[in-house]
């Protein structure tokens, strides 16, 4: 049984009430957007008030973000072992069939030069 979780995440929203977007590394595109699937989400307080001091200083025209804290209480484990333990076997089946391809292809090339060598001794002998 968990006990009673509180986690606290922050978001970003503008004066328009479009959301700051997580770009990435060199990120193109635009900062804000309608979608809150993709805003930026922040753990800490303080990168979220970076990001309202930057557009505050930066864009004053625009206003002064906001920041939207989100928190969440609501804990429960998920029992992921019935999941895992198909993707294992999966696994482990794809495993055993790549061996037996690879000892099939082995037995068909040893085959293959079997019956070139005995071609080669029948050659030399008639």
């Amino acid at each position: 049984m968990l006990e009673k979780l509180e986690i606290k995440i922050y978001m970003v929203k503008n004066q328009e009430g479009k959301w700051f977007r997580a770009k990435g590394y060199h990120g193109f595109g635009e900062s804000w957007v309608d979608d809150t699937k993709k805003a930026r989400i922040y753990t800490k307080i303080g990168p979220a008030r970076s990001v309202v001091t930057y557009f505050s200083n930066a864009y004053p025209e625009y206003g002064i973000p906001d920041i939207v804290e989100l928190t969440m209480g609501n804990a429960k484990i998920l029992d992921e072992k019935a999941r895992v333990e198909k993707a294992m076997k999966k696994k482990q089946v794809a495993k055993r069939n790549s061996e037996l391809n690879q000892k099939k292809r082995a037995l068909e090339q040893a085959q293959r030069e079997l019956d070139e060598a005995q071609r080669k001794i029948n050659e030399l002998k008639g």
